[in-house]
């Protein structure tokens, strides 16, 4: 059993990594500059949490507890999301007590009134008007975080590189195409400059994800359960991640008998690993507290999940969430772009796919496996959560994106052999007018922003 082949020359595969991430920062700088303060899925409620870390020094908890209306200040600027593991909490109110030390910035936040018209506007806070596009009103230890969850999206859009790199590993035009088309991607660009804990739980994930694929190194169990063992600190839904290190774990000792001592042994310490988190769990009351909130939630079934209504209005609200559904999930494009987006994705993934399994990559069976199994733990784990309440977020699939992205890459680079170059640079300008056309058609009137 030898490692995963990956291409000798280094140097054009890095050069792609840097455009790549420049792109993203590039993009994800214009949507920092769109989206106001406060108006991102759930981000008031995880900033009380990292409050509860900065200015009170503590693991958050569920205080003040919600009340009234979700989206009433009673609900929204509470502790309702403190019942998440703690990992991301820690994390940004560390840093926001390090901005606030550095520049001076008071750590405590204040948010803007609450705008009484958010069912009709779709706008959370009342913001002042803005002088012109280019600043920022916000606190600096805001934009600290947000700038915080940019970097922490950067390690996406580079393990999309990286995947492309081993799935297409003489291709570095694919991994290209792979970094633009995350680094691109309108969705993940808001997700991505956000207050929330997702950014980071995605980043974990997607490591772990990584290093599954680096087929033919059992110590590699070691690490990977590493990061999903940080990726559940972040956020419980991300519990697939260890059951997938464990499925393939299981693959490998059945199969690869001159492998089972390095086998055995990497799963020893991947058990110490994960005896630590569990012994943290148990000597922490609040993280406890947390985690049996967490399993509560979702531990139900509603009633809604029996109608074939409630599946197909699911999924076609996933799929406008995978491309550019911002705000509240109610600044949204029409429906026919969402599925015209999709069908393309879908059909460059086949060719990718097609591309990818004719190459006949040594152990190519055995990368199917984690692929496959990826997709299905985290499909398991969406489906669970819409099992309890509708949540057709596409967030909560983000970590499939570096292989979506991949497969996808892989097809447009099938599609001509010559003048690759040119077909991606077609992409690259073809996703900035879109991510342009949303800022300031889509979007920006929402907010009333002035260009």
């Amino acid at each position: 059993m030898t490692p995963t082949h990956l291409s000798d020359n280094a140097r054009p595969w890095l050069t792609v990594r840097v455009i790549s991430v420049a792109f993203y920062l590039t993009l994800s700088l214009l949507y920092l500059l769109t989206i106001p303060f406060g108006e991102s899925p759930d981000e008031p409620g995880h900033l009380q949490c990292i409050q509860q870390v900065a200015v009170l020094n503590r693991v958050p908890i569920v205080d003040p507890k919600p009340t009234g209306e979700w989206w009433k200040p009673g609900a929204i600027l509470s502790g309702r999301m403190c019942y998440h593991m703690p990992a991301y909490y820690l994390l940004a109110g560390s840093a926001q007590k390090l901005i606030g030390a550095v520049s001076g910035a008071s750590v405590e936040i204040a948010y803007p009134a609450t705008n009484e018209a958010f069912g009709e506007t779709g706008v959370m806070f009342i913001h002042p008007k803005k002088t012109t596009f280019w600043t920022l009103q916000e606190p600096l230890t805001v934009t600290g975080l947000r700038v915080l969850s940019i970097f922490l999206g950067a390690v996406t859009v580079w393990v999309a590189i990286s995947v492309a790199q081993i799935l297409f590993p003489t291709s570095p035009t694919t991994g290209l195409a792979a970094g633009i088309l995350v680094g691109g991607w309108p969705q993940f660009l808001f997700l991505s400059r956000a207050i929330s804990n997702d950014v980071l739980a995605n980043a974990f994930s997607v490591l772990a994800l990584l290093t599954l694929l680096h087929v033919g190194k059992p110590k590699r169990f070691i690490l990977a359960t590493l990061w999903a063992t940080l990726a559940v600190f972040t956020k419980i839904n991300m519990i697939f991640v260890i059951g997938v290190v464990l499925f393939v774990w299981l693959v490998e000792i059945v199969h690869f008998r001159e492998q089972r001592r390095e086998l055995l042994h990497s799963i020893l310490v991947a058990s110490i690993i994960l005896v630590i988190g569990a012994t943290v769990v148990a000597l922490n009351p609040t993280i406890q507290t947390n985690l049996w909130l967490s399993g509560r939630t979702f531990s139900s079934v509603s009633e809604r999940v029996f109608t074939i209504e409630y599946w197909l209005e699911v999924n076609r609200l996933t799929l406008s969430s995978g491309f550019a559904r911002f705000g509240w999930m109610n600044v949204a494009v029409e429906d026919w772009l969402v599925y015209l987006w999709w069908i393309l994705m879908t059909f460059l993934i086949v060719m990718g796919g097609w591309q990818w399994w004719r190459r006949k990559e040594p152990f190519r069976w055995l990368l199917t496996v984690v692929i496959v199994a990826w997709l299905v733990g985290n499909l398991a784990s969406y489906l669970r959560i819409n099992l309890t309440v509708m949540q057709p977020q596409f967030r909560f699939l983000q970590s499939t994106l570096p292989l979506i992205a991949a497969f996808a890459a892989g097809g447009l680079t099938t599609i001509t052999i010559f003048r690759q170059y040119l077909l991606i640079f077609t992409l690259a300008v073809g996703l900035l007018l879109i991510n342009l056309w949303i800022i300031f058609y889509v979007v920006a009137p929402v907010y009333g922003l002035s260009m």
